[in-house]
């Protein structure tokens, strides 16, 4: 099996996506051969009040709970967004949070960002912090994001060193401080293979280093879909330095372990 952590639905502003309804993303991820995926709801990235679009989102899946997992997107600088994380968890059943501090505008390893984690902490709910969304170099000029800093979620890995703190969308990870901060290496941190290499401009390992030294423990399957086409993170999965077991881990199971995975993932994972 293997589960995308790191999914979408809905229209961004800057550019059309394909497969961006929930049927059509259904088929192209089987079509690559992924069985299922995290989801949440794009225009929350650019909403004052995401709480809308991640009930729209719930709504949007609610056909499809054994493929998506719902992910809430929560802004800490809207006076409610308490209550979202409450109604989301309780109401919604969504499963993780997303942070999007480039487009809400707070830093990740500021008070805002700590409240968030610290009541995700309380309910046993994992983090997820896109390092991007486009490829700065390719991002329509409206678009107000430059890449969250690397040395600044690890700061918060190093304040929350035991809640699941995911980074997507990263590259570079094995150079950053996440990795080299000796100190992270036992914290409930990862990254995905969806914008990350293997061989990191071709010469450094990048994500080969990180699974070489420490498994399948920090890295979990992500595709970035619909923005980025799913087989290119299946071809990174397939060049990994790992073993049957190791692939295993990322594919799937160290997300079901985050609660990621619908729950019928587990008995299909218990008659495997």
């Amino acid at each position: 099996m293997i589960f995308d952590i790191n999914a979408w639905v809905g229209s961004w502003p800057f550019r059309s996506l394909r497969d961006s309804t929930p049927q059509q993303l259904t088929e192209r991820l089987r079509k690559a051969g992924v069985a299922g995926a995290a989801v949440s709801q794009i225009e929350a990235i650019l909403h004052r009040n995401a709480q809308p679009a991640n009930e729209r989102l719930a709504e949007s899946v609610e056909p499809y709970r054994d493929v998506f997992v719902p992910m809430a997107t929560i802004n800490p600088t809207y006076a409610r967004w308490e209550d979202d994380l409450r109604i989301c968890h309780e109401e919604l059943g969504m499963k993780g949070v997303r942070l999007f501090p480039e487009y809400h505008g707070y830093e990740i390893d500021g008070p805002l960002a700590k409240r968030v984690v610290a009541a995700c902490r309380e309910r046993g709910l994992p983090v997820q912090i896109p390092h991007r969304i486009e490829d700065m170099r390719q991002r329509h000029h409206l678009d107000p994001a430059r890449g969250v800093p690397l040395a600044a979620i690890a700061g918060l890995v190093a304040a929350y060193p035991d809640t699941p703190i995911i980074v997507t969308n990263a590259r570079g990870i094995a150079q950053s401080p996440l990795w080299r901060r000796t100190e992270l290496r036992d914290a409930a941190w990862y990254a995905d293979t969806s914008l990350a290499e293997v061989y990191f401009q071709g010469l450094d390992k990048d994500l080969a280093l990180i699974v070489e030294e420490s498994g399948g423990r920090h890295l979990l399957f992500g595709t970035h879909a619909p923005f980025s086409y799913p087989e290119a993170a299946l071809v990174k999965r397939a060049t990994l330095p790992a073993d049957a077991d190791t692939l295993e881990e990322i594919s799937y199971r160290g997300a079901m372990r985050l609660g990621l995975t619908p729950e019928s993932w587990a008995v299909k994972a218990g008659s495997a």
